[in-house]
């Protein structure tokens, strides 16, 4: 019987990638599977929430220092998608400015994870969209 203690969880988690690797890249199923900064940033600058036409819901935590991106972090609904979306934008807009942070696409975001199914773009767009909003809710204090 497998448990606690015999790598049975690290078993779950190589499957779930494993079934997520048969239809997103290597790379999408691994931000899915172990999503960069996903918590809430509690020493945070700014903040941005988006809630798009297909229900699902990323929130952005952002740490500015001189005008550039210090820490980055998110929450999101149950999308697997929105998860690597949102995993990728927080690590793209690190070390940034504003400036280049705001400059972050959705399309950066795609390439990033090797690709995306078109029906999953728009979380791809909800998620610069989010970091957008973060920024303007700095820009706007």
């Amino acid at each position: 019987m497998s448990g606690i203690g015999d790598g049975a969880l690290d078993k779950y988690w190589a499957a779930l990638k494993e079934t997520y690797s048969q239809v997103y890249s290597e790379v999408a199923a691994d931000h899915m599977v172990f999503p960069r900064n996903a918590s809430e940033l509690k020493n945070h600058s700014c903040f941005g929430i988006i809630n798009d036409s297909y229900d699902e819901t990323i929130s952005i935590w952002l740490e500015v220092e001189d005008d550039r991106v210090v820490n980055a972090a998110f929450t999101c609904d149950d999308c697997i998608t929105c998860t690597a979306c949102a995993s990728v934008v927080t690590e793209l807009a690190r070390n940034k400015t504003l400036q280049e942070a705001k400059a972050i696409t959705p399309k950066n975001v795609i390439d990033e994870l090797q690709g995306l199914p078109e029906e999953d773009h728009h979380c791809a767009d909800l998620a610069v969209d989010t970091l957008r909003a973060a920024i303007d809710d700095y820009q706007s204090s």
